[in-house]
């Protein structure tokens, strides 16, 4: 009779930091459709972009750091967490909304990556980023076998950066035409439209769904560099998630880390919509002949 293996998960709720997803330390991202650039009408009437003053971060406080997200609901004296790596008592990691500046970004160059949202990495979902799991009726814990014991793992579309740059439109988002941004506008709500109908399951079921997911990362290549990355993003970290597909609630552990990265990109795309529907009403503004 074979053994069945059986994981003990180390939380006692899975702690995160991403837009509809809720966790005790959820970072506080600007809401996309709320974010806005004003104007500043020059003598001929012609609409500029005003000068940006960037506000503090709200999510932060303006410190740069805040409790981390990870491993709020960890052990007091577990040893290992792949964000804060509990260097010290107050368990502080980078802001994920201001990776770290204090202040929010000007909205019309860069944005939260949509690889990682600012978090710089990928939690592990079978260990919930602890690094640890406990197998059967085993006394001890091991290393994870899907992050080996790292928690997580480095997001390759930002390479540790935490942002990337806005939609490169040509000459710029800030200056491009409205038949450009019409377009790319288009090409974001189709890709949105995509995102929302994919619904991931796990199990028999999850890689024909990676596979999906995949394509619909892939069809974003001609709105964002970004998305060069995103499909093999999604390969590597589903691939080590399949690593723990023996444990009990596989399932489960596979459909989270694609809604992980489906809930970042649809935040990305929404917050790029949003900047070009502010750049396409001034460039519509100044498209129209002046008296």
């Amino acid at each position: 009779m074979s053994r069945v293996l059986i994981l003990c998960r180390l939380l006692f709720a899975l702690v995160v930091a991403l837009p509809g997803i809720v966790g005790a330390q959820e970072a506080k991202y600007p809401i996309p459709d709320k974010v806005e650039r004003a104007t500043t009408e020059a003598e001929d009437g012609t609409l500029l972009w005003a000068e940006y003053k960037a506000p503090k971060c709200g999510s932060c406080n303006g410190v740069g750091k805040s409790k981390c997200a990870t491993c709020a609901r960890f052990a007091e004296d577990w040893p290992h967490c792949p964000e804060c790596k509990r260097k010290d008592a107050e368990r502080l990691a980078t802001c994920r909304v201001c990776a770290g500046t204090g202040e929010l970004a000007d909205p019309l160059e860069k944005v939260a990556c949509p690889g990682c949202l600012g978090a710089a990495f990928l939690v592990c979902t079978v260990c919930s980023g602890s690094g640890k799991l406990k197998v059967g009726e085993a006394k001890n814990f091991s290393d994870c076998p899907s992050c080996r014991g790292d928690g997580g793992f480095p997001c390759t579309v930002c390479k540790g950066d935490r942002v990337v740059t806005t939609v490169p439109l040509k000459p710029s988002l800030k200056d491009a035409n409205s038949a450009t941004l019409r377009k790319a506008i288009e090409s974001a709500e189709e890709l949105l439209k995509q995102l929302e109908a994919f619904q991931p399951a796990g199990g028999d079921t999850a890689r024909k769904e990676l596979k999906a997911l995949t394509k619909l990362l892939d069809d974003g290549k001609a709105l964002h560099p970004a998305f060069k990355a995103l499909p093999k993003l999604g390969k590597d970290y589903l691939g080590k998630v399949f690593a723990g597909a023996q444990f009990q609630g596989h399932e489960q552990h596979e459909a989270e880390a694609m809604n992980r990265i489906k809930v970042q990109v649809d935040y990305f795309l929404k917050h790029q919509r949003r900047m070009m529907q502010l750049a396409l009403e001034r460039a519509e503004a100044n498209e129209v002949p002046k008296d």
